[in-house]
Parts: C-alpha cells; structure tokens; sequence
C-alpha cells in the first residue's frame, strides 16, 4: 500500500508541472510587481507579439484585440510584449502603455512588461524562442504563432494579424 501512495504521489505531482520548455517561463506583468508562468497558457494556441504604441503598424493592436474575442473560447490567446528595440518606438513608462492600449484599443489579452526582443535579449522567454526558432522580429508587431502541439510560425510585421495565412494557421491548430 505505501509503495502505491508513493507511485500515485509521484504521478500526480508529475502531471501537475508537466509544462516544460518554451512556456515554463516567469515573465512580469505590464506595470505590475507580479509574475506569470507562461505554463497558464500550455493547452492553447498562442500568437506572441513584440507590440509598440509609437509605431505605424500600431493599428494592428485593433486586429489582434478582434482576433482575442474571435478566438478566445477556442482556446486562443495573444499574448503581447511592448518593445522599445525598433526606434524606441514605445513608452519608457508602463503605466503610459498600460493607459495607452486600454483606451485606445480596449486591449483585455495579456500584455508583459516591455521586453527586449532583439537578438541579445536576456528576457528568458524570447532567449527560448530564438534558441527554438530560425526568426528574429525585424520590426515591431512580429508575429510567433505557438500551436497547441508545439510547433511554431512565424509571421513578419508586415502581415496583418488578420490575413488569412495567420487566421488559417490558428483555425488550424485550434482544430487539431
């Protein structure tokens, strides 16, 4: 009997931190003291976007709000870091991103505290994603589109989060 409360001890606890790799990551809230393990968000898919308020491709914040209330009951979420790495183009102050994307966009999915996501970044969940992937952001407002099996793509800044190649790819792993 002890033998098998020590396998089943060991087997619930095992599942209970299954999340592993990319997602077992501590990232800190936008303009709060709190952190998030990213392993909340383990069985959905994910588009991670290096977002900034200052930016001609700012409007895209509307598309991925749109895409958030399409797809949030299908297990989908995005989840946005604001970056100052392309022309500073985003706010020094958190509190003024936070301000900023709430009543200019009525953005409700989550948003990190502003990242480095530049080739030397020490932010831990970027340093993963480019040891796991090919691409960088050239520009702000790239896309990582991180399916429910894992696999990641990515889409250029230039690609609206509303084009089809993005709205075909998380259809697709929201179906499978």
């Amino acid at each position: 009997m002890k033998h098998f409360l020590i396998t089943l001890l060991f087997f619930v606890c095992g599942s209970a931190y299954s999340c592993q790799g990319l997602l077992d990551t501590d990232v800190k809230i936008l303009n709060k003291k709190e952190y998030k393990n990213l392993c909340e968000f383990e069985d959905k898919t994910i588009l991670v976007v290096n977002t900034a308020s200052k930016c001609g491709f700012t409007y895209q914040y509307e598309q991925l709000e749109t895409l958030q209330r399409r797809f949030k009951e299908n297990d989908f979420t995005v989840l946005a870091f604001p970056s100052r790495n392309f022309l500073n183009q985003e706010y020094r102050d958190e509190e003024q991103v936070e301000e900023f994307c709430k009543s200019t966009f009525d953005v409700s999915f989550p948003m990190f505290s502003i990242a480095d996501v530049g080739n030397r970044t020490k932010n831990p969940f970027y340093k993963k994603l480019f040891e796991m992937t090919d691409d960088r952001p050239k520009w702000n407002f790239h896309k990582f589109l991180i399916t429910k099996d894992g696999e990641i793509k990515s889409f250029s800044h230039k690609i609206d989060p509303l084009d089809e190649r993005v709205v075909g790819a998380i259809q697709d792993s929201i179906n499978s």
